[in-house]
């Protein structure tokens, strides 16, 4: 192995210890920013921002293969490798992330140069029929008649949003496998791949593209009693037999995904129905007791079937609720790695490819979705980031990725300031 990066202290009577060796990891993407770099991790589905110093380490590593490091680039090493963003040898064990996601001197959200993900829907159609579903205003009118020149015009103009990461997405992809595998296999060269989905079918026509690709699945469990879950996310008999259990199904994904090998993490909507302190407590032991690794809450916002359904939505102290849940889990050394997201405040800073191919973000100043890149049309990167710049909320949508939503006011660091390094 070539040593390319060493910073030894040979002082007298100083104890020389043997260099780290870092190594690049399957799944991860990069890319650079005026702060350092914004990291991608596929098996934990996590984002973080990096200083210049962890920037300049990854990117060495991811660029140019394996490299031995000593000193204070070994520590950095072994932070980048416990978040999984590389392996190191000796190895590095690999630790859950609960606060924002900052690596090094970085001590504020950063300001990104693009987005970070876009949603893609391979479908309009759904299993369920969820009380709270954000989706519902674009699923409704396009569940009639679906082609596969549908399909592919999500692609068209998810391939013009310079994101890292695409969620395939919709309705749920387990109705039309053969459509969310194959735009799964054609955003697969440019994007790291998510697939979103209830569990409420048969996983298996997409095991091979998600394997191939190596997609992390996302699975919905609102929570541990099957009657409250059943209740806000129930099946629909045109899809499932009647009486099937979104529930049970949900947790038989679950344990296919760990068989398959197929990384995977949970995703809880909170809102009035499961939003008690003690309900989200006994979810978090449950997903722990199935051996989840990866916990994302999302705050119900008023989108959707949710907008006319404020009886649905969190009440006013839930940040407070969570951020007591997450250091609670810390305190107790919880194994479980937990993002929360909430766009209240923020409505704009989703992207959204609805199943014609329309590019949409929600509406910051009223109820329902606008078209901000109507499908078909074509344009260069610069008419992409004016329009992105004209309609998204960069903050929210740092704050979203970035682990963020729990701070009392998430503030940005100035495009090209950066705090000194260590």
């Amino acid at each position: 192995m070539d040593v390319r990066r060493t910073t030894q202290n040979s002082a007298p009577g100083r104890v020389i210890q043997p260099p780290v060796h870092a190594r690049p990891v399957a799944g991860v993407a990069f890319r650079v920013e005026p702060f350092g770099a914004v990291a991608y991790v596929g098996e934990r589905d996590d984002f973080f921002a990096l200083d210049r110093d962890h920037a300049a380490l990854l990117g060495d590593v991811l660029a140019r293969g394996p490299v031995a490091v000593a000193g204070a680039v070994a520590d950095q090493a072994r932070t980048l490798a416990a978040l999984g963003m590389l392996r190191t040898e000796p190895p590095t064990a690999q630790r859950p992330h609960l606060g924002r996601s900052l690596v090094g001197a970085l001590t504020e959200l950063p300001r990104l140069s693009g987005p970070l993900v876009v949603n893609c829907f391979s479908t309009a159609n759904c299993p369920l029929r969820c009380a709270y579903c954000h989706a519902d205003d674009l699923m409704a009118p396009a569940k009639a008649g679906e082609r596969w020149s549908d399909v592919a015009a999500v692609l068209r103009t998810a391939d013009q949003v310079p994101a890292l990461v695409a969620v395939v997405t919709g309705g749920d992809p387990i109705v039309a496998p053969e459509r969310a595998s194959w735009l799964l296999g054609r955003l697969a060269p440019g994007k790291r791949l998510v697939l979103d989905t209830s569990g409420a079918g048969d996983l298996g026509p997409l095991l091979p593209a998600l394997r191939r690709h190596r997609a992390h699945v996302r699975i919905s469990v609102d929570s541990a009693d099957a009657a409250v879950h059943d209740r806000l996310r129930p099946t629909s008999p045109r899809a499932l037999p009647r009486g099937a259990s979104s529930h049970a199904l949900a947790h038989a994904a679950l344990l296919r995904l760990a068989e398959a090998g197929v990384a995977h993490s949970v995703q809880t909507v909170v809102g009035g129905h499961n939003e008690a302190a003690g309900m989200l407590r006994r979810l978090r032991d449950h997903l722990i007791g199935l051996g989840v690794r990866h916990w994302v809450l999302h705050m119900a916002v008023p989108a959707g079937k949710a907008e006319r359904r404020p009886g649905l939505l969190p009440g006013p102290d839930i940040a407070a609720q969570l951020r007591d849940l997450v250091d609670e889990s810390e305190a107790a050394g919880s194994p479980l790695d937990i993002r929360v997201t909430g766009a209240r405040s923020a409505p704009n800073s989703v992207l959204l490819v609805d199943s014609r191919g329309h590019l949409c973000v929600q509406r910051p100043d009223g109820p329902g979705k606008e078209v901000i890149w109507p499908a078909g049309r074509d344009g260069g990167p610069e008419q992409m980031s004016s329009c992105l710049n004209r309609h998204v909320d960069w903050a929210g949508h740092a704050s979203r990725y970035l682990n963020g939503t729990l701070e009392p006011d998430p503030q940005l660091v100035p495009l090209g300031t950066q705090p000194r390094g260590r």
